[in-house]
């Protein structure tokens, strides 16, 4: 190699150094171990089937986004657990057609949520949150329902979002 070749490659390795590259495997340890949370199947004590399992995953998807733990499947293996409970699901009207009819209805779930230390059994943090979205009402059923199910997603979504934020602030 010339020497204007390696004054080129110097150059070149010192400015991605530089920049924050890092060959895989060589990051910096963070100085501690993120701690691990277990999100278990929510209970339902509502009429609404599979709520349980979509809350759940809606949170799971949610704080696995977040850096500051790691999500565990199993409990006994976490640090922290995340336990829900449904306690409600309502569905009223709130626009109609006419006095028959309505245009639109609304869902509202109510869900208790605490976070423990698994080791001490200990609850960090406990809410009782409601949430609720407006969905379409179409005569065909099968529309209908797929509507409230999208309307009860996006609520899960900003709910889990909303919560996320909080047990945030608390740890």
């Amino acid at each position: 190699m010339t020497f204007l070749g390696r004054w080129f490659a110097l150059i070149l390795m010192l400015s991605l150094l530089g920049c924050g590259y890092r060959p895989v495997g060589l990051e910096a340890p963070t100085g501690q171990e993120r701690p691990t949370i277990a999100i278990p199947l929510f209970n339902n004590r509502s009429t609404e089937i599979g709520l349980e399992s979509l809350l759940a995953n809606t949170f799971i998807q949610t704080f696995s986004q977040n850096k500051d733990w790691r999500i565990v499947t199993q409990p006994q293996g976490a640090d922290l657990v995340l336990e829900g409970n449904v306690r409600s699901v309502e569905n009223r009207s709130i626009a109609f057609f006419d006095i028959n009819r309505s245009l639109i209805r609304r869902v509202t779930i109510q869900v208790e949520l605490n976070l423990r230390r698994k080791e001490s059994g200990k609850i960090i943090w406990k809410e009782t949150a409601t949430f609720y979205e407006d969905y379409a009402v179409d005569p065909n059923y099968q529309a209908g329902e797929a509507s409230k199910n999208m309307g009860i997603r996006r609520g899960a979504v900003i709910l889990a979002r909303r919560m996320l934020d909080k047990i945030a602030l608390v740890l």
